[in-house]
């Protein structure tokens, strides 16, 4: 918990949307290292953390432990071919949402996904090709 608020403050996140953004941005820059040399020796504790939490799985995963140390709901969810995180948002927090957002809404909450496998992904936001299988497997509605 402590490395996750360090890191919220080294970001100068102010508000809840903004450690979200924090969070989500180091997972990013975190995970798009060069995959393992071909001798397949881990060059640092960043390989071996992926490699434990699962290269496909490894991003959302270590995403998910960092908006829970910071007191977020969040988890990991599955579409087909990829797993993200799936994070509550307050009705308040709506305002402040990229416009290309893919708000989801189950049960009267919000939830946006964050896919941290992509280097300077948009915060978020899924490939069409995702977000589409996802309807029909779990019809959800959007804002």
């Amino acid at each position: 918990m402590e490395f996750a608020r360090a890191l919220v403050f080294g970001y100068r996140a102010r508000d809840r949307m903004a450690r979200v953004a924090a969070a989500f941005t180091f997972v990013n820059h975190l995970v798009s290292v060069p995959p393992l040399p071909p001798d397949g020796e881990w060059r640092d504790g960043v390989d071996v953390l992926v490699a434990l939490a699962g290269e496909q799985e490894g991003p959302a995963v270590i995403l998910a432990a960092l908006l829970q140390a910071l007191g977020e709901r969040a988890s990991v969810d599955y579409a087909p071919g990829m797993a993200y995180v799936r994070v509550e948002i307050r009705a308040e927090d709506l305002s402040r949402l990229p416009p290309w957002s893919n708000l989801m809404t189950t049960r009267g909450r919000y939830y946006i996904p964050l896919d941290a496998r992509r280097p300077r992904g948009p915060i978020g936001h899924l490939p069409r090709v995702v977000r589409e299988a996802m309807q029909t497997l779990r019809p959800t509605t959007r804002s």
